[in-house]
């Protein structure tokens, strides 16, 4: 049976959350490769657009004990093209029906982001995305989660206005929040120093909360914890105050970034200290300033990066699209 939604709309996003309290015995009937289509469809209203959707689960994956979702975007009557341009972000968990702990989207170990150029169509003009979870983010099995021969399958979907596929999820306020407490700390003396072409004052505290590199390299009797001092020698100055800054603030002190050199130097930095979310960043920012003077530096960059990988394709089509400009360019001979 259903669990009554909350449902909230703007006029760039919108977002809704849902819960179904299914019997395990029905769970369990469903053949292998077949997929549970959970009761009701749910609406979003997306730039004054409807956009109806659905949702689908496997139970019995051949060989895994996880879950496949499936998600089903389908058109309505004034739909339309609304279930184009849109980031979709979703997540879901399985729980027992009297655990009312709320549910955090962006924490969640079974959240997804995907563009609507990503999904597959359908016979009825809608689309649809099934995913999967690897085995390192297993959530459990229903049986692990049944109470009294019942689970809730909650399941949070999120779509945003995109033209492209966009790298940073949409919580903006949570990352503000986050950050926020860290922003006084800017600039005042610390108990730790960069080095490389300057010197800033910062703190482990901090360094060590939002780097796991930094946090192994103080957590044991390394060079860098006994003199409470780290060398950052492969990059530029600008870009060292660029990211610390970045730390303290969550957030770029140069917007818009328009350097891809210098865009370069943070991707390195994100990269070498394992900061998922400034990567993300970088990959925005490059495909924004891609031009046929530049691409053959952002490429050179993708190469160097896995992180980068996802924005090849893109790269590729670029260049195609713009050969015979770019060949003019010095950089090519």
């Amino acid at each position: 049976m259903p669990i009554p939604h909350q449902k909230s709309s703007f006029t760039s996003s919108s977002s809704t959350a849902n819960a179904w309290k299914l019997s395990l015995e029905d769970w369990a009937k469903v053949p292998e490769n077949h997929y549970l289509v959970l009761p009701t469809k749910h609406l979003l209203f997306h730039d004054n657009k409807e956009v109806a959707f659905s949702v689908g689960v496997e139970p019995r994956m051949k060989n895994c004990d996880q879950i496949k979702v499936l998600l089903m975007l389908l058109n309505t009557e004034n739909s339309e093209d609304g279930i184009s341009n849109i980031q979709i972000e979703t997540a879901y968990r399985i729980r027992k029906p009297s655990d009312r702990k709320p549910f955090e989207m962006y924490s969640s170990r079974a959240y997804e982001t995907f563009h609507s150029s990503e999904l597959n169509g359908m016979e009825d003009g809608g689309m649809s995305r099934d995913y999967e979870l690897k085995s390192i983010y297993n959530v459990g099995t229903a049986e692990e989660r049944g109470e009294n021969g019942f689970i809730t399958f909650e399941f949070e979907v999120r779509i945003v206005s995109a033209h492209e596929k966009k790298f940073q999820d949409s919580s903006l306020s949570k990352k503000q929040i986050f950050f926020k407490n860290f922003e006084s700390f800017y600039g005042e003396s610390g108990d730790v120093k960069i080095t490389g072409g300057k010197e800033f004052a910062c703190h482990k505290l901090l360094l060590t909360s939002q780097s796991p590199v930094f946090r192994a390299m103080f957590a044991h009797d390394s060079k860098e914890n006994a003199e409470s001092s780290v060398h950052i020698g492969d990059s530029t100055p600008e870009a060292v105050e660029e990211f610390l800054f970045f730390l303290y603030h969550g957030r770029l002190q140069q917007v818009p970034l328009t350097s891809a050199d210098f865009t370069a130097c943070l991707v390195h930095l994100a990269s070498k200290y394992q900061m998922g979310v400034l990567m993300g960043i970088c990959k925005d920012v490059l495909v924004d300033i891609v031009d046929v003077c530049n691409v053959l530096e952002i490429i050179k960059a993708v190469d160097k990066y896995q992180e980068l990988s996802e924005i090849s394709v893109r790269l590729g089509s670029y260049m195609k699209e713009n050969f015979e400009e770019i060949v003019k360019n010095d950089e090519w001979s």
